[in-house]
């Protein structure tokens, strides 16, 4: 006999879960369960290494191989080791545009494994032509595959990260760039010198191949979409018409005159070393390590200056340190102070770039963020490539410290830039209320 007060199981089963329940509950059990995505941390980590790996094949094919594979083995003039760089350049500086613009339609880890795989078919036939002129164009291919990475690469930290984050990210990736680089030089160098030049070509190899590997499985298939995150409020104001223009126009010539400056000087660090200081590269390579370990601990802390005070302020305090260790370097003949003025003006280059690139990604339109971030890229190199041209003429005409002068100039440029980018930002949501009003 059933006990008053109590309700059959069947009934309170039903009560406490109904039909829809149950079906819910059905359906998580037969779906196949999601992929646990990475955290944003760890998937900047990554990329991170994924850069230090490409930059580090790089170094070694720019800065180890050329120099001496070329004259050596394929018994090319002196000056082909310069159309190699230069051939590598224009095709870095040609593609970069088209690369970003590809990174928006197609996504950023298809952008960032297509660029890491052409690498590897380009370091192959490098490594097994014995024709110089091929070389060249096996070169181009190289520097195609370079194109692809930068823009990609901001354009992901862009959409996976807020405003605030995105200075201390960009300097995680330039750390990673500059780190890479010393140690694919210093492998590299090791490698030509005591082992075999086909020592070096695999490790170019290897290092390019484990980048595809990371891009292809750990890049997340990020989509870039409409935000709708109130402090990215900037880019909505972005999407009202052509007020924006003005800011990446004057952040374009910011890149410009920045790239121009840290080139200049460049092709007349040899001269400068041998003639004012009196000393030998060598000797300046052992005096460095210590500063620059420093400046490396610095850096790797400053990263949040450009997400708390702003993207002009930490940009303008390192425009304007650089130029004034530029020039001051003008002014000694101590290679132990030049050593120190060198490394403060990395330190401050250190701090400017990565209040460069938030300040780019904030400007940039969540649709086209990588088509702007690529024709920024090529302005950068653009920069790149006429500082060093024009840096050895003017180095060749007026002696080793005029190019430390001119770019002293340049920086000087870029800081009055900053303040003009800095009082157009002030005024744009002035200027956008004003046209809004009927």
């Amino acid at each position: 006999m059933r006990s008053r007060g109590w309700i059959p199981l069947d009934r309170a089963v039903k009560s406490l879960f109904p039909a829809t329940v149950w079906c819910e509950v059905f359906r998580r059990l037969t779906s196949p369960l999601p992929k646990p995505a990475l955290p944003e941390r760890a998937t900047l980590l990554e990329l991170a290494f994924t850069v230090l790996l490409w930059q580090a094949s790089v170094g070694i094919f720019l800065l180890s191989l050329l120099q001496k594979y070329l004259p050596e083995e394929l018994g090319a003039s002196a000056a082909f080791p310069g159309y190699a760089m230069a051939t590598y350049g224009l095709a870095k500086f040609v593609c970069q545009t088209p690369a970003g613009w590809l990174a928006d339609r197609i996504g950023r880890r298809l952008t960032l494994s297509l660029g890491a795989f052409l690498a590897l078919p380009a370091v192959l036939l490098m490594m097994e032509v014995r024709e110089v002129h091929l070389f060249l164009a096996f070169s181009a291919l190289y520097g195609l595959s370079g194109a692809a990475i930068w823009p990609a690469l901001m354009a992901h930290v862009g959409d996976t990260h807020e405003p605030t984050q995105r200075g201390q990210a960009m300097n995680k990736l330039n750390i990673a760039q500059l780190v890479g680089l010393g140690l694919g030089t210093v492998v590299g160098t090791f490698l030509v010198d005591y082992i075999s030049y086909l020592a070096a070509f695999i490790a170019a190899l290897s290092l390019n191949g484990l980048a595809f590997v990371l891009t292809a499985r750990h890049v997340p298939r990020h989509r870039p979409a409409p935000s709708t995150r109130s402090t990215e409020a900037r880019d909505a104001v972005g999407e009202t018409g052509g007020t924006w223009t003005m800011s990446i126009v004057i952040l374009a010539a910011i890149s410009l005159f920045l790239s121009l400056g840290i080139n200049f000087y460049a092709p007349a660090l040899g001269a400068y070393t041998h003639q004012v200081l009196q000393v030998e590269m060598s000797q300046l390579a052992l005096m460095i390590i210590a500063p620059a370990l420093v400046a490396g601990l610095i850096i790797s802390r400053a990263g949040h200056l450009s997400d708390r005070f702003g993207r002009q302020k930490p940009l303008m305090v390192g425009l304007a340190v650089c130029a004034l260790s530029l020039f001051a370097l003008t002014k000694t003949s101590s290679s132990l102070l030049a050593v120190n003025l060198a490394v403060l003006a990395g330190l401050s280059y250190a701090v400017a770039v990565p209040a460069w690139s938030a300040a780019a990604l904030d400007a940039a339109r969540v649709g086209s963020r990588g088509l702007l971030l690529g024709a920024l890229a090529a302005v950068q190199g653009l920069g790149g490539v006429l500082g060093q041209a024009l840096g050895g003429t003017v180095g060749e005409a007026y002696g080793p410290l005029a190019p430390f002068r001119f770019a002293a100039i340049m920086l000087g440029v870029a800081l009055v830039l900053t303040f003009v980018h800095m009082h157009h930002h002030r005024l744009l949501p002035i200027w956008v209320s004003l046209r809004e009003r009927p």
